[in-house]
């Protein structure tokens, strides 16, 4: 293995901005002896150290795998474009964090699907680790590219670049799948396939096995995919016996026995979310149409107060963190929020530790938490409105009123928050003009509200993004709005916006380009990974970053593979059209699509869904 301690020291570290999210030293980071470990896992974020360090399920990971003796588990990240640069000149190949080897030079090197506009920056991982990027193609002594992460199950536009692909909850999926590979490979210290003993089987042969034995495996090469003249899909079937038809997602049944890390990683340098996370519950009641994470993360688990509260005590005593965020999909449906809060409160009573409730659903029963969390430091209400409109909220499932929403506010108000965070969404079905222009009558109406109680209006932050229809939801069947609908859109709420008076409401847009982008991205099959080696290699790379993303790019590479975004973003789906993730955790689309009817027929009505 190739130690990289003295290049990086004396070349990368002072020739970059930001040098501390290189160095890899931190408090509570994990350093094993290589020669101890029968596996070593090297765990790739596809994007910087500050976004990686805030994501929960890259740490949950960390700390299960380093809790097993006979495995190393280090971290990896996305570099920089200047320290991509220095690495260059200088032949420094992607290394880990805590040991600075070569990512080359692990047994298995897992990447996190988190959205749409990181899969270019999975081939900007491989090309810098120097790892081919197509599995079919690689060496029997490159590491193996497992994928796993909120984007596993409708992974076709990069499938072709991993080797397996872990579907569903990874506390204990993972885990088995690193168990299963070292026992195949007959892996002990320092034993690499390649190496001139023979130990094990073939590459070939371990992956088959692999996706034999697991339910939730998906090994994308042995599937073939045929396509009709007009360019759907006609089949996606395995090609060999032995594979599931339709790979299963693994579920952890019970939260409180899952791993979770209560020494987390405390970075150097800042990074998104510098708070103690704690995942309080998986999976949502709630199911909004338009919501992957909602349908996709069941069935609905919470951990115990006693689990959380103890949790958060121990991480504040190990990482000093001053505010804890209590996460899931709907913060507002766990079982016992109003006790949670109460227990927290008085845990941390005294130590000017802030409690955070993002992921709030609006409705009756919450109205009465900002009393609860009255003595509580106030982070801000954040809320999650989707439409202005109750009579789209009712179609898509989202069971919330206007009245529930001002309700909450006031109670809010009156307990001494000063602020809100709004979000919306524009490209609903059955959506109108008068749809659009409410949502900065009431995001006045919310900034107002606060006159009657405080004297003065609360500042309002309002963020509108474009709809973008995901799979496994009602919505994928349907056409996602152009262009053209949305910069109408936003040129109206801009208008709008100049003419309240009085109000405190600040506008925000998602990046219009980049929605579209996601949107073909997000409903796209296995011909799209030509698109983003094509957009890669022309320079596409930190796609979410504005100064970084170039739509540019991604035109021209679309044009010379021949493909149309559109087909993929902008064309309504037929109940019985294959979809590029049937086969990947896709059993209920039957029910999907009867209820993507029956929102068509609602929006005109008012009426459930």
């Amino acid at each position: 293995m190739d130690n990289l301690h003295d290049k990086i020291a004396r070349l990368l570290l002072p020739a970059v901005t930001t040098p501390g999210q290189y160095i890899g030293t931190e408090l509570n980071a994990i350093r094993k002896d290589p020669s101890e470990c029968d596996l070593r896992v090297a765990l790739a974020f596809p994007d910087t150290y500050a976004v990686g360090m805030s994501y929960i399920g890259y740490a949950i990971l960390y700390a299960i795998l380093n809790g097993k003796d006979d495995i190393g588990c280090e971290r990896v990240f996305a570099p920089w474009t200047d320290a991509a640069e220095v690495m260059r000149k200088h032949d420094i190949p992607l290394y880990s964090w805590e040991t600075r080897t070569a990512v080359r030079d692990f047994d298995v090197v897992g990447i996190t699907l988190q959205h749409e506009l990181s899969y270019s920056n999975v081939l900007y991982l491989l090309d810098l680790a120097g790892i081919t990027f197509r599995a079919v193609d690689r060496g029997e002594d490159e590491p193996l590219i497992v994928g796993g992460g909120p984007l596993a199950d409708c992974c076709e536009p990069v499938a072709d670049f991993f080797d397996l692909v872990v579907l569903g909850d990874g506390e204990e999926a993972f885990p088995a799948v690193l168990e299963a590979i070292r026992e195949l490979a007959g892996r002990k210290s320092g034993v690499r396939r390649g190496s001139g003993g023979g130990v094990g089987p073939s590459r070939r042969e371990l992956l088959l096995e692999i996706g034999r034995r697991f339910p939730f495996v998906y090994v994308p090469q042995f599937y073939e995919c045929n396509y009709h003249a007009d360019g759907t899909l006609a089949s996606l079937a395995p090609t060999e016996d032995g594979l599931p038809t339709c790979v299963e997602r693994a579920i952890v049944a019970d939260l409180d026995q899952a791993g979770y890390p209560t020494a987390p990683v405390v970075p150097f340098t800042e990074s998104i979310h510098d708070r103690i996370a704690i995942e309080i519950m998986r999976g949502c009641p709630q199911r909004c149409a338009f919501c992957h994470a909602g349908h996709t993360r069941g069935p609905l688990r919470a951990r115990s107060v006693d689990t959380i509260v103890d949790i958060a005590w121990q991480s504040y005593l190990k990482t000093g963190h001053d505010t804890v965020s209590l996460l899931s999909l709907s913060s507002s449906d766990y079982p016992d929020l109003g006790e949670l809060v109460e227990r927290l409160y008085g845990r941390f009573e005294g130590e000017h530790v802030g409690i955070s409730l993002p992921s709030l659903r609006v409705d009756k029963q919450l109205k009465d938490l900002p009393g609860t969390v009255a003595g509580v430091r106030r982070e801000g209400l954040t809320l999650a409105v989707e439409t202005a409109s109750d009579r789209i909220r009712k179609a898509i499932g989202k069971r919330v009123t206007d009245g529930d929403l001002l309700a909450t506010v006031w109670a809010a108000y009156e307990a001494g928050w000063r602020r809100a965070k709004l979000y919306f969404m524009v490209g609903l079905p059955g959506e109108r003009d008068d749809d659009i222009d409410a949502i900065v009558d009431l995001s006045g109406q919310i900034s107002h509200l606060r006159r009657e109680v405080a004297g003065g209006p609360a500042a309002v932050s309002a963020t509108v993004s474009w709809l973008v229809p995901k799979p496994h939801t009602p919505l994928q069947f349907m056409a996602m709005q152009g262009a053209d609908y949305f910069y109408e859109a936003k040129r109206a709420l801009l208008w709008a916006n100049k003419s309240l008076r009085g109000a405190s409401v600040h506008l925000k847009f998602h990046h219009m380009q980049r929605s579209l982008l996601e949107g073909a991205f997000a409903r796209g099959d296995r011909r799209l990974g030509r698109v983003i080696e094509a957009a890669y290699k022309a320079g596409a790379k930190f796609d979410a970053w504005d100064e970084c993303f170039d739509y540019q790019l991604y035109v021209d590479a679309f044009a010379e593979c021949g493909l149309a975004a559109g087909f993929y973003a902008h064309r309504e789906r037929g109940e019985h059209e294959v979809l590029p993730w049937d086969h990947l955790g896709g059993t209920g689309r039957a029910t999907l699509y009867r209820r993507y009817e029956r929102i068509k027929a609602m929006v005109d009505t008012g009426q459930a869904s």
